[in-house]
């Protein structure tokens, strides 16, 4: 009895091989022609999407799609990039200006005032009846103000918090449906009776 081990290919294709390279706004069948052009507004930078493709590719580039319209997939793929994608731009630019910040501008609390006025009534305005609804003091008696500062541990351990955020495995993680679970291609053995009878 001879056995064939027939190891077939993937259903569908795999990402690197729907976008082998990232492109331009102008080459047709690139990410980023895709990204301008599929009919879902191009929310984030063309600068953040071309980091994204690479991201993409270096998590998903040998995956296969789970959809097997290639179409279907690239509206799916769109619509996870619109629908969080500025969420994680503004998240990198966040914590961009939090790297940049020195020891000095950490350590800055915020500030409390206090105003005090008598006999506010006199200048009630129309309408204020309402205790939410009051209008600012057209003047003030005394002033107290406070300004808090950080000790530099706080500071610290405040801003260490802040970076060890991973946004962008967050985000990433949102692509995760549209990629197969399991890729590994099944195997089949063909079974050929070489016995003579």
């Amino acid at each position: 009895m001879l056995m064939n081990n027939m190891t077939p290919m993937y259903a569908t294709k795999k990402f690197n091989e729907i976008y082998s390279s990232v492109g331009d706004i102008t080459t047709e069948n690139t990410f980023l022609y895709d990204y301008h052009n599929i009919g879902i507004p191009a929310i984030i930078s063309d600068t953040n999407a071309t980091t994204l493709f690479y991201l993409l590719s270096a998590k998903f580039g040998n995956s296969p799609i789970a959809n097997y319209s290639e179409d279907q997939f690239k509206l799916k793929l769109f619509s996870v990039i619109f629908q969080y994608g500025p969420t994680w731009e503004k998240k990198l630019e966040i914590q961009s200006h939090l790297r940049d910040l020195g020891p000095e501008d950490i350590v800055i609390g915020g500030k409390a005032i206090y105003n005090h006025a008598y006999n506010p009534g006199e200048i009630e305005a129309e309408g204020a009846s309402s205790t939410t609804n009051q209008p600012e003091l057209q003047y003030i008696n005394d002033q107290n103000v406070t300004n808090y500062t950080k000790s530099q541990m706080d500071a610290y351990t405040q801003l260490w918090d802040l970076l060890a955020t991973d946004v962008t495995s967050e985000f990433l993680a949102r692509f995760n449906n549209l990629f197969k679970k399991f890729v590994q291609p099944g195997t089949y053995f063909f079974v050929e009776d070489t016995d003579e009878q």
